[in-house]
């Protein structure tokens, strides 16, 4: 499921609700579940269904995202993350009996290539 490329961390984040009030773990999954999101369009078979997940969206269970978070994290953590986050409207979740469906609100907001950067005005000063 991981692939190449990397995420945008946007340091407005720090004046977030969601940032302040999350404990080191809970910051860790965050940052986790963004590393996990896939970032283009994804379609895949399963059972004999087709299943598509959109640019911000993953299919996960609990167990695998603290397998992604790595040492120290707890499933009762996760857990807790899910709800938090979904609370501050971070992420939605929908949830079968194995897995859920994890769609990262505002995806495109803030991972989306479509956001103005200030690239060319970087590159000018990195000449001169």
């Amino acid at each position: 499921m991981t692939s190449g490329g990397f995420i945008k961390l946007h340091r407005e984040m720090l004046d977030k609700a969601i940032w302040r009030e999350s404990t080191a773990e809970q910051k860790v999954i965050l940052v986790t579940l963004l590393m996990m999101a896939n970032h283009a369009e994804n379609e895949w078979e399963w059972g004999g269904e087709k299943f598509k997940a959109k640019p911000g969206q993953f299919v996960t269970s609990e167990a695998s995202i603290v397998e992604k978070c790595g040492n120290g994290v707890k499933r009762q953590s996760v857990r807790t993350a899910l709800k938090k986050f979904e609370k501050y409207e971070f992420l939605t979740r929908e949830a079968t009996k194995r897995n859920s469906l994890i769609t990262i609100v505002n995806w495109e907001k803030y991972q989306g290539s479509k956001r103005k950067t200030n690239q060319r005005a970087n590159q000018e000063l990195t000449k001169s």
